[in-house]
């Protein structure tokens, strides 16, 4: 993976996939239950929302390129390959995990409290 920042993120595929997809949030703001029931630790909710994060774009990918073979389709497969998918759930995991934490104290609670 090239290791040179661009604006900030790891390289310029990183930068690209943040400028044209600025909030993914979307992707995990309804899974906030799930996260807490299956992940204990900070960092496994952060490798499955980095997960999540590239398999749409890939899936956005699929539908906008017609076929991933051949020159185009090589240069893409090439370029998403240097795409740093922890460094774009970096971007969200404060806000995931404080959804998270609200979550696991409202089950705390007492009903009717």
């Amino acid at each position: 993976m090239n290791t040179h920042k661009y604006n900030g993120w790891t390289n310029y595929e990183t930068f690209t996939v943040n400028a044209w997809y600025q909030d993914l949030s979307y992707l995990f703001e309804d899974h906030i239950e799930d996260l807490s029931d299956e992940h204990d630790d900070k960092q496994d909710v952060l490798n499955t929302i980095a997960g999540w994060i590239e398999d749409h774009i890939n899936e956005e990918v699929d539908l906008q390129v017609d076929n991933r073979g051949g020159f185009v389709g090589d240069l893409m497969n090439a370029a998403l390959t240097e795409v740093d998918w922890l460094d774009l759930a970096e971007h969200y995991i404060d806000d995931v995990w404080d959804e998270i934490e609200t979550h696991r104290l409202n089950q705390r609670e007492p009903i009717g409290v």
